[in-house]
């Protein structure tokens, strides 16, 4: 095996879901969590254990701020969407729910390797608030 293969096991890829079915996003791999973009990872993030589960980083141009946590049990919290609270949470299957007191339960993506937590936290504090805001920028100019 060589170097590649085994940093593609020690790899958790996040979907997307969409219309045309799953889209991989990105990856977490170690305490990095990585975009792709045209087949190449680009590092847009960290994470870092404590006590109760995962907090999430997000890498800015000066600095990082934290943006949530996910618990030991795949509950996933925000810190600043809706003053922060619950965002969604993980199945065991590795399907990434959305939901809570504001949102619609809704399937956003699942998440498959050996990080599993790290990754469906990134996937709803990280790739679905960019998307959106993405989504939200093109109907503005369009």
């Amino acid at each position: 095996m060589d170097s590649k293969q085994a940093a593609d096991l020690k790899r958790t890829t996040i979907y997307r879901n969409r219309s045309s079915g799953d889209d991989a996003v990105g990856y977490v791999s170690g305490e990095e969590i990585f975009r792709l973009h045209w087949g190449e990872g680009v590092s847009v993030g960290r994470c870092e254990r404590d006590d109760s589960g995962w907090r999430i980083f997000r890498a800015t141009r000066f600095d990082e701020k934290e943006l949530g946590r996910i618990t030991d049990e795949g509950i996933i919290h925000s810190h600043g969407l809706f003053q922060g609270g619950r965002l969604g949470w993980l199945e065991p299957d590795g399907t990434v729910m959305l939901g809570g007191l504001i949102f619609a339960e809704e399937e956003v993506g699942r998440v498959e390797g050996p990080q599993l937590q790290v990754a469906a936290a990134a996937l709803l504090l990280i790739f679905v608030p960019e998307e959106d805001e993405g989504n939200r920028e093109v109907e503005r100019r369009g």
